[in-house]
C-alpha cells in the first residue's frame, strides 16, 4: 500500500544518498553520471540534484570536458581537520601530563564544536577531592574558560552570529549572562592571553585556560586546568598557574607550526 512519506524522511534519505555518492567517488574517481546511477539506489532526479548541491559546496568536482565526477577539495579539508585533531591530541599528551603533575590538578585539552566546547583529552590526577572528569563533555562557550579562549578569537560578525544562536542562561550566580558585559570580558581575555572560569559553570570550581595556535595563527585548542576553588583561588591561577600554562601552550603551538615572527 502506498504511504506518503514525511518531509523528514526525504531529507534523511537524501543525506544517505549523498554519502553513498561520496563514498562511491572515493573508490571510483572520474566516474560518469551513468556509472554513479548504476551503483547508487536513487532516482535520476535525486542523484542529479544531490550532485549539484555537492558540487556547489565543493565536495564534488565536475570535469566538463570528460563529463566525469571526482571528489572535491572540501573532502580534504574535512579529512585534514580530523587528522589535525588526532595530531594535536598526540602532541598535547606530554604537556597535559607535565602540567597535571606540576600543579597536582586535572588538565584538559579542549576544542571548539560549533558554539560549544568539547574536551577531547585529559591528564587527571588522583586526589581525595577532584572535579568530575570533563572528557567528552560539551560545555557552553560563555561560561567556560576554554570557551572564552575561542570566543576571543572570533571577529565581530561571528560574535554576532554567536549571540543570535546562543541564549545566555545562568549555570551559577556568577555566570555572565549580559551581552555587553560578556563582550567586555572577552576583550580582556584577548588582551591578557588567558581566560578564567570563576565558578561560572560549576559552583566551587575554578578553571584557567590558554590558547594553543596552529600554523595559521588561529586558535586550534585550549589547555585548561580545572580544580576545586578552595585549592586554586583566583590569585593562584593568575600568579602561579598562568605563566607556566602560557609557556607550555607556546611550546605546543610551535610543534603545530605556529611562529610568532
Amino acid at each position: 500500500m502506498y504511504r506518503k512519506r514525511k518531509k523528514t524522511e526525504y531529507i534523511v534519505h537524501n543525506v544517505d544518498l549523498a554519502f553513498d555518492i561520496l563514498f562511491f567517488l572515493a573508490k571510483y574517481p572520474d566516474s560518469k553520471l551513468q556509472d554513479i546511477e548504476s551503483k547508487i539506489e536513487g532516482s535520476h532526479y535525486q542523484i542529479e540534484k544531490i550532485i549539484e548541491v555537492l558540487i556547489s559546496r565543493g565536495y564534488i568536482d565536475f570535469n566538463k570536458k570528460s563529463k566525469t565526477y571526482s571528489l572535491g577539495i572540501k573532502n580534504f579539508e574535512v579529512g585534514y581537520s580530523y587528522i589535525s585533531h588526532v595530531e594535536i591530541r598526540a602532541l598535547a599528551k606530554p604537556y597535559l601530563q607535565y602540567l597535571g603533575e606540576k600543579f597536582k590538578e586535572n588538565v584538559y585539552l579542549a576544542l571548539r564544536s560549533g558554539f560549544e566546547i568539547v574536551y577531547i583529552d585529559a591528564y587527571e590526577v588522583n586526589r581525595p577531592v577532584l572535579v568530575k572528569s570533563r572528557v567528552g563533555r560539551l560545555l557552553p562557550m560563555y561560561a567556560s574558560a576554554s570557551g572564552k579562549i575561542h570566543l576571543a578569537e572570533m571577529d565581530s560578525d561571528e560574535l554576532e552570529e554567536f549571540f543570535k544562536e546562543v541564549k545566555l542562561v545562568p549555570y551559577t550566580n556568577k555566570t555572565i549572562t549580559d551581552k555587553n558585559l560578556l563582550l567586555e570580558h572577552i576583550k580582556m581575555v584577548k588582551e591578557n592571553g588567558y581566560a578564567i572560569d570563576d565558578e561560572e559553570w560549576e559552583e566551587e570550581v575554578k578553571c584557567l585556560s590558554v590558547p594553543v595556535r596552529n600554523h595559521t595563527g588561529r586558535v586550534a585548542a585550549a589547555l585548561t586546568l580545572s580544580a576545586p576553588s578552595y585549592r586554586v583561588p583566583k590569585e593562584k591561577l593568575t600568579k602561579e598557574v598562568k605563566d607556566e600554562f602560557i609557556k607550555k601552550a607556546s611550546e605546543l603551538s610551535e610543534k603545530l607550526g605556529y611562529s610568532q615572527e
